[in-house]
Protein backbone atom coordinates (compact mmCIF):
# COMPACT_ATOMS: atom_id res chain seq x y z
CA UNK A 1 0.00 0.00 0.00
CA UNK A 2 1.17 3.50 -0.74
CA UNK A 3 2.20 5.49 2.17
CA UNK A 4 -0.33 8.13 3.40
CA UNK A 5 1.85 11.03 3.06
CA UNK A 6 0.87 14.69 4.10
CA UNK A 7 0.93 15.86 0.29
CA UNK A 8 -1.56 13.14 0.00
CA UNK A 9 -3.42 14.27 2.94
CA UNK A 10 -3.26 17.93 2.02
CA UNK A 11 -4.76 17.10 -1.45
CA UNK A 12 -8.02 15.54 0.05
CA UNK A 13 -8.79 18.23 1.74
CA UNK A 14 -8.83 20.38 -1.44
CA UNK A 15 -10.32 18.18 -3.62
CA UNK A 16 -13.21 17.83 -0.79
CA UNK A 17 -12.89 14.13 0.12
CA UNK A 18 -14.45 15.23 3.91
CA UNK A 19 -18.21 15.73 1.56
CA UNK A 20 -17.80 11.51 1.31
CA UNK A 21 -19.28 9.05 3.77
CA UNK A 22 -17.40 9.01 6.93
CA UNK A 23 -16.27 5.40 6.50
CA UNK A 24 -14.69 6.25 3.21
CA UNK A 25 -12.98 8.84 4.76
CA UNK A 26 -11.35 6.91 7.44
CA UNK A 27 -7.07 6.24 6.67
CA UNK A 28 -5.91 2.97 6.43
CA UNK A 29 -4.94 1.36 9.61
CA UNK A 30 -1.26 0.91 8.83
CA UNK A 31 -0.97 4.74 8.59
CA UNK A 32 -3.72 5.93 11.37
CA UNK A 33 -1.81 7.04 13.73
CA UNK A 34 0.31 9.51 11.63
CA UNK A 35 -3.21 10.76 9.79
CA UNK A 36 -4.69 11.41 12.96
CA UNK A 37 -1.92 13.57 13.86
CA UNK A 38 -2.41 15.89 10.26
CA UNK A 39 -6.22 15.60 10.69
CA UNK A 40 -5.20 17.60 14.61
CA UNK A 41 -2.89 19.84 13.23
CA UNK A 42 -5.13 21.26 10.26
CA UNK A 43 -8.13 21.47 12.51
CA UNK A 44 -6.01 23.22 15.31
CA UNK A 45 -5.35 25.54 12.35
CA UNK A 46 -8.83 26.40 11.76
CA UNK A 47 -9.72 23.45 8.96
CA UNK A 48 -13.63 23.14 9.64
CA UNK A 49 -13.42 20.27 7.30
CA UNK A 50 -10.86 18.92 9.38
CA UNK A 51 -12.28 19.78 12.71
CA UNK A 52 -15.61 17.63 11.82
CA UNK A 53 -13.94 15.15 10.30
CA UNK A 54 -11.60 14.93 13.35
CA UNK A 55 -15.12 15.07 15.64
CA UNK A 56 -16.41 11.90 13.67
CA UNK A 57 -13.41 9.88 13.94
CA UNK A 58 -13.71 10.56 17.99
CA UNK A 59 -17.61 10.39 18.60
CA UNK A 60 -17.74 6.74 16.19
CA UNK A 61 -14.35 5.29 17.89
CA UNK A 62 -12.73 4.78 14.16
CA UNK A 63 -9.62 2.56 15.02
CA UNK A 64 -10.01 4.00 18.24
CA UNK A 65 -11.88 3.86 21.74
CA UNK A 66 -14.63 6.28 21.32
CA UNK A 67 -13.70 9.94 22.59
CA UNK A 68 -16.84 11.63 23.55
CA UNK A 69 -15.44 14.87 24.89
CA UNK A 70 -12.95 15.17 22.31
CA UNK A 71 -15.52 15.19 19.80
CA UNK A 72 -17.92 17.28 21.22
CA UNK A 73 -14.35 20.51 21.34
CA UNK A 74 -13.94 19.60 17.52
CA UNK A 75 -18.27 19.66 16.92
CA UNK A 76 -18.25 22.98 18.58
CA UNK A 77 -14.83 24.34 16.83
CA UNK A 78 -16.50 23.08 13.13
CA UNK A 79 -19.96 24.76 13.72
CA UNK A 80 -18.56 27.73 15.10
CA UNK A 81 -17.32 27.88 11.19
CA UNK A 82 -20.63 27.57 9.85
CA UNK A 83 -20.03 24.02 9.14
CA UNK A 84 -23.85 23.05 9.05
CA UNK A 85 -23.45 19.01 10.22
CA UNK A 86 -21.52 19.77 12.60
CA UNK A 87 -23.86 22.08 14.50
CA UNK A 88 -26.72 19.26 13.50
CA UNK A 89 -24.21 16.99 15.83
CA UNK A 90 -23.98 19.43 18.38
CA UNK A 91 -27.06 19.51 19.41
CA UNK A 92 -27.27 15.57 19.42
CA UNK A 93 -24.18 15.71 21.82
CA UNK A 94 -26.50 17.91 24.16
CA UNK A 95 -30.05 16.53 23.58
CA UNK A 96 -28.08 13.03 24.37
CA UNK A 97 -25.70 14.54 27.06
CA UNK A 98 -22.82 12.40 25.54
CA UNK A 99 -19.77 14.38 26.35
CA UNK A 100 -21.14 17.24 27.61
CA UNK A 101 -23.98 17.67 30.35
CA UNK A 102 -27.33 17.32 28.96
CA UNK A 103 -29.08 20.40 28.35
CA UNK A 104 -32.13 20.62 25.23
CA UNK A 105 -31.92 24.41 25.49
CA UNK A 106 -28.25 24.16 24.03
CA UNK A 107 -29.50 21.30 21.64
CA UNK A 108 -32.29 23.50 20.26
CA UNK A 109 -29.81 26.55 19.89
CA UNK A 110 -27.42 23.80 17.71
CA UNK A 111 -30.36 22.12 15.63
CA UNK A 112 -31.92 25.98 14.92
CA UNK A 113 -28.57 26.49 13.79
CA UNK A 114 -28.11 23.73 11.24
CA UNK A 115 -31.99 23.35 10.45
CA UNK A 116 -31.75 27.11 9.39
CA UNK A 117 -28.90 26.07 7.16
CA UNK A 118 -30.65 23.57 5.24
CA UNK A 119 -29.79 20.18 7.76
CA UNK A 120 -33.39 18.06 7.19
CA UNK A 121 -32.41 16.20 10.37
CA UNK A 122 -31.62 19.38 12.03
CA UNK A 123 -35.09 20.31 10.77
CA UNK A 124 -36.72 17.09 12.07
CA UNK A 125 -35.11 17.36 15.46
CA UNK A 126 -36.18 20.92 16.17
CA UNK A 127 -39.51 20.59 15.28
CA UNK A 128 -39.67 17.62 17.71
CA UNK A 129 -38.40 19.60 20.09
CA UNK A 130 -40.38 22.80 19.68
CA UNK A 131 -43.52 20.46 19.47
CA UNK A 132 -42.96 18.99 22.90
CA UNK A 133 -41.35 22.01 24.89
CA UNK A 134 -38.26 20.82 25.07
CA UNK A 135 -35.89 23.00 25.84
CA UNK A 136 -37.76 25.98 23.74
CA UNK A 137 -41.28 27.35 24.25
CA UNK A 138 -44.23 24.48 23.20
CA UNK A 139 -45.42 25.85 19.69
CA UNK A 140 -47.38 23.36 17.72
CA UNK A 141 -47.45 26.04 14.76
CA UNK A 142 -43.51 26.62 14.59
CA UNK A 143 -43.26 23.00 15.18
CA UNK A 144 -45.42 22.30 11.67
CA UNK A 145 -43.52 24.92 9.52
CA UNK A 146 -40.11 22.60 10.72
CA UNK A 147 -41.98 19.91 10.06
CA UNK A 148 -42.58 21.02 6.60
CA UNK A 149 -39.11 21.97 5.83
CA UNK A 150 -37.92 18.42 6.73
CA UNK A 151 -40.91 16.60 4.61
CA UNK A 152 -39.77 18.13 1.72
CA UNK A 153 -36.43 17.30 2.06
CA UNK A 154 -37.40 14.24 2.40
CA UNK A 155 -37.68 12.73 5.93
CA UNK A 156 -40.93 10.14 6.46
CA UNK A 157 -41.08 10.79 10.04
CA UNK A 158 -41.92 14.50 9.53
CA UNK A 159 -44.07 13.69 6.33
CA UNK A 160 -46.29 11.06 8.88
CA UNK A 161 -45.79 13.97 12.03
CA UNK A 162 -47.42 16.92 9.48
CA UNK A 163 -49.83 14.17 8.29
CA UNK A 164 -51.28 13.34 12.09
CA UNK A 165 -51.22 17.48 12.75
CA UNK A 166 -53.69 17.83 9.83
CA UNK A 167 -55.84 14.83 10.79
CA UNK A 168 -55.99 16.26 14.22
CA UNK A 169 -55.70 20.15 13.91
CA UNK A 170 -52.92 20.53 15.65
CA UNK A 171 -50.60 23.92 14.55
CA UNK A 172 -52.32 23.44 11.67
CA UNK A 173 -55.85 24.26 10.04
CA UNK A 174 -57.58 20.75 10.53
CA UNK A 175 -57.40 19.26 6.71
CA UNK A 176 -58.34 15.84 5.94
CA UNK A 177 -57.12 16.05 2.43
CA UNK A 178 -53.94 17.25 3.40
CA UNK A 179 -53.62 14.74 5.96
CA UNK A 180 -54.32 12.14 3.25
CA UNK A 181 -51.87 13.59 0.93
CA UNK A 182 -48.93 14.04 3.40
CA UNK A 183 -50.08 9.79 4.61
CA UNK A 184 -49.77 9.14 0.52
CA UNK A 185 -46.33 10.90 0.42
CA UNK A 186 -44.65 8.36 2.60
CA UNK A 187 -46.04 5.94 1.07
CA UNK A 188 -44.28 6.96 -2.55
CA UNK A 189 -41.62 7.36 -0.17
CA UNK A 190 -41.39 3.87 0.14
CA UNK A 191 -42.56 3.79 3.81
CA UNK A 192 -45.31 1.09 5.10
CA UNK A 193 -48.61 1.69 4.90
CA UNK A 194 -50.40 3.21 8.07
CA UNK A 195 -53.57 1.15 7.83
CA UNK A 196 -55.88 1.64 10.65
CA UNK A 197 -54.78 5.85 10.40
CA UNK A 198 -55.21 5.93 6.47
CA UNK A 199 -58.96 4.25 7.44
CA UNK A 200 -59.42 7.25 9.80
CA UNK A 201 -58.46 9.73 7.62
CA UNK A 202 -60.03 8.16 4.41
CA UNK A 203 -63.49 7.89 5.83
CA UNK A 204 -63.94 12.31 6.40
CA UNK A 205 -62.89 12.21 2.60
CA UNK A 206 -65.48 12.38 -0.11
CA UNK A 207 -64.41 10.70 -3.99
CA UNK A 208 -63.35 14.03 -5.15
CA UNK A 209 -61.14 14.80 -1.90
CA UNK A 210 -59.86 11.30 -1.91
CA UNK A 211 -58.88 12.19 -5.87
CA UNK A 212 -57.46 15.35 -5.01
CA UNK A 213 -55.19 14.19 -2.33
CA UNK A 214 -53.88 11.22 -4.85
CA UNK A 215 -52.91 13.93 -7.31
CA UNK A 216 -51.34 16.19 -4.58
CA UNK A 217 -49.19 13.19 -3.37
CA UNK A 218 -47.92 12.25 -6.41
CA UNK A 219 -47.03 15.82 -7.31
CA UNK A 220 -45.31 16.27 -3.73
CA UNK A 221 -43.45 13.17 -4.11
CA UNK A 222 -41.88 14.01 -7.58
CA UNK A 223 -41.47 17.93 -5.54
CA UNK A 224 -39.36 16.11 -3.38
CA UNK A 225 -37.43 13.84 -5.21
CA UNK A 226 -36.14 16.94 -7.19
CA UNK A 227 -35.35 18.46 -4.06
CA UNK A 228 -33.20 15.41 -2.64
CA UNK A 229 -30.92 15.24 -5.81
CA UNK A 230 -30.54 19.24 -5.59
CA UNK A 231 -28.98 18.24 -1.91
CA UNK A 232 -27.19 15.94 -3.80
CA UNK A 233 -24.82 17.86 -6.03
Amino acid sequence: MAKFTFNHFAALIIIGLFGLPAAAQVPPADNFGQAMSWYLKAAEAGNAKAQYLLARMLDTGARAAPDPAGAAKWYRAAALQGHSEAAFHMGEVYYRGIGVARDFTEAANWYQRAARAGSGPAQFNLALMVERGQGVKRDAKLAADWYLRAANAGLVPAQLNLALMYAAGNGVTLDPVQAMMWLRTTEHMGAAPLANVKKGIAAKLSPEQAAEAEGAAADRYQFIRANMVKSKR
